[in-house]
């Protein structure tokens, strides 16, 4: 995947400016075009009421929802005013009606950032990382609040177990993986690649595109997945993880949790995730 269109959904939150300070430094680092997205929508005059409801005091709503806009657009103008080609930032603003916005948009894009707990602007609905790579079929790299680009180093992390979302994680971040100093191949418990192909892995993939890769194996030893992922990030102090999506139900992983949603939610460093 050459990273050369770079999508962020821009609300003007903290969480939106941690994510824009790595969608500048993705930009600058790979010579991409950004596109800041601001996806609002606003709850409807409920129609037993909105008789009862003055022009004016319609239109001071309408007034007071488009400065909003303007105002986290001039934000994003701010924070980009240093960028080194500006004539390579862009910025859309459009209604979100329902909810899907942003991962529609995303379908034209190498790779979409958002903060994490950010939401669309308007209604606070919050956007799940997950669901836009799962509807947009294209990456999405969740940036937490408290991310400090200042923090960066060149090793990644790749949550590995052999399947099909990992796979396309795999190919989807390859880009991004070549430029690293060093990527730690993650797998807990059993991988089932290794089992079909003796003679060719992941490091191996890895190392054709001139990666240097190593790999660990960590054992469950009575925890979840995602505990022992999350303690391994911990550790070794990545600044960025790698992972497919939902192997099993989105419907099932939302009743009982599941390795995507916990990592989602409480990993400290930023996470590529594909579906």
């Amino acid at each position: 995947m050459a990273i050369k269109n770079l999508l962020i959904a821009y609300s003007g939150s903290d969480s939106s400016d941690a994510a824009l300070d790595a969608a500048l430094f993705m930009r600058d680092k790979y010579d991409a075009h950004l596109t800041g997205l601001l996806a609002h929508t606003y709850a409807p005059i409920n129609q037993n009421v909105g008789s009862w409801i003055p022009d004016d005091v319609r239109n001071s709503i309408k007034k007071a929802q488009s400065q909003a806009a303007k105002e986290i657009e001039a934000r994003f103008r701010q924070r980009i005013a240093s960028n080194s080609a500006p004539d390579k930032v862009h910025w859309l603003s459009t209604r979100d009606d329902d909810g899907t916005t942003v991962a529609r948009c995303a379908r034209l894009f190498d790779l979409t950032l958002i903060g994490r707990y950010d939401a669309v602007q308007g209604e606070g609905h919050e956007l799940h990382p997950d669901v836009i790579a799962m509807v947009s079929g294209r990456p999405v790299l969740l940036v937490p609040r408290e991310f400090d680009m200042s923090t960066f180093n060149e090793h990644a992390v790749l949550a590995w177990d052999g399947k099909r979302a990992a796979a396309r994680a795999l190919g989807d971040a390859m880009q991004i993986l070549e430029t690293k100093g060093l990527v730690t191949i993650v797998t807990v418990g059993s991988d089932s690649s290794d089992m079909s192909l003796p003679e060719m892995n992941v490091e191996t993939a890895l190392q054709r595109h001139g990666v240097n890769a190593e790999r660990v194996h960590l054992q469950r030893n009575g925890k979840t997945v995602s505990y022992r992922v999350l303690e391994f990030l911990d550790k070794v102090q990545p600044r960025l993880l790698v992972m497919g999506a939902y192997e099993h139900s989105k419907f099932r992983q939302s009743i009982v949790g599941g390795v995507t949603s916990t990592v989602l939610k409480k990993a400290k460093v930023p996470i590529l995730i594909s579906h």
